[in-house]
């Protein structure tokens, strides 16, 4: 096994079209996902968690699909099973998240035994015979290679309520449009999308630009690698297996709260003092969060080589990806906002 996991998928998934920048994105949130809330900071009053939402931008035939199923199976394989349905509703969305099946009886539907008929949640919000805020976190991922289809164009409602849960914590309580009311503890959302500039266009009215969604989702531009690899390599099912076990070895071992190096703490001080703006008015927003991000993306880095500190390599790491990242943010917008 290599010493980190970013290494080993990268190489694991080289034979491919897919450029590097997607597979490396698509492995980070990957970890994000698995690592749910079981590995946090601590952060003044609040904690922050890895949960990370990205969306793979780049023109028709830049294989952000093959990124983002690549990473679904090895997931899959490994046991993560809270991934969300490839089209929904921002209702049935909740409904989902809150583990409520409205289709028909658990047994019938083949959910597992935490999922709850309608009647039962009502009853328990009513009658009280459930403590919402014992149970555990509601995680889902949300793996939409065509995002548009996930939850359709303009969609601002939707858009807001993701918005809301990037970094909620507690109970979030939502009446759904029957009237009843729903309660989902500590809601945990993790994104990898794909679209191109003019999906998201499509799928993002501008308005969004001025919204907490915008500042809390990373764009991450791609282009084509130019490679065509007629007959692709399949890897072995050794390289498959322990492309699995690191998941799952990621997943036990690296849980509770982190300690960061005194070089890492005196580092991300100085990076969020002398950080320099986007000269791009549309990411004023999202340099107000950018913290939060290093900070998230720290977690993440640090989970990738199996330990629960952050060193100041994982910092140098986790912000080298994010300025590549951030500076190519305009290129996948396009002509996005710009009007605006």
């Amino acid at each position: 096994m290599a010493d980190d996991f970013l290494t080993q998928y990268l190489a694991y998934s080289r034979d491919t079209e897919v450029p590097t920048f997607f597979h490396r994105w698509s492995a980070l949130i990957g970890i994000a996902a698995i690592l749910g809330r079981d590995y946090s900071l601590s952060h003044g009053h609040f904690v922050i968690n890895p949960n990370i939402y990205g969306m793979l931008i780049g023109s028709p035939g830049t294989r952000k699909s093959t990124a983002i199923k690549m990473m679904k199976s090895v997931l899959v394989r490994a046991g993560y099973d809270t991934i969300a349905a490839d089209k929904t509703t921002k209702e049935k969305f909740l409904l989902d998240l809150a583990g409520v099946d409205v289709s028909g009886p658990p047994e019938e539907k083949g959910y597992k035994s935490k999922k709850m008929s309608l009647d039962d949640i009502i009853d328990s919000n009513l009658w009280g015979d459930e403590d919402v805020s014992t149970k555990p976190p509601s995680e889902t991922f949300i793996m939409a290679d065509e995002f548009n289809d996930f939850f359709g164009n303009g969609n601002i409602e939707f858009i807001s309520l993701l918005g809301a849960l990037w970094d909620y914590s507690g109970v979030y309580s939502s009446r759904i449009k029957n009237g009843k009311s729903i309660a989902i503890n500590n809601p945990t959302i993790n994104i990898l999308g794909g679209n191109t500039p003019t999906g998201f266009s499509l799928a993002f009215p501008t308005e969004i630009l001025g919204q907490g969604f915008f500042s809390r989702i990373l764009l991450i531009y791609g282009e084509s690698t130019g490679k065509r690899i007629t007959f692709p390599t399949p890897p072995s099912d050794e390289d498959t297996r322990l492309v699995v076990e690191a998941l799952r070895d990621i997943k036990r071992r690296v849980i509770g709260f982190t300690t960061l190096d005194d070089g890492a703490k005196k580092l991300i001080d100085k990076i969020y003092k002398t950080g320099v703006d986007l000269d791009d008015v549309r990411f004023s927003s999202y340099y107000n969060r950018r913290l939060t991000h290093l900070f998230k993306l720290c977690l993440v880095v640090s989970a990738a080589r199996y330990s629960n500190r952050i060193s100041e390599n994982d910092v140098v790491y986790a912000n080298t990806i994010l300025t590549v990242t951030e500076r190519l943010m305009p290129k996948a917008l396009g002509e996005f906002g710009k009007s605006k």
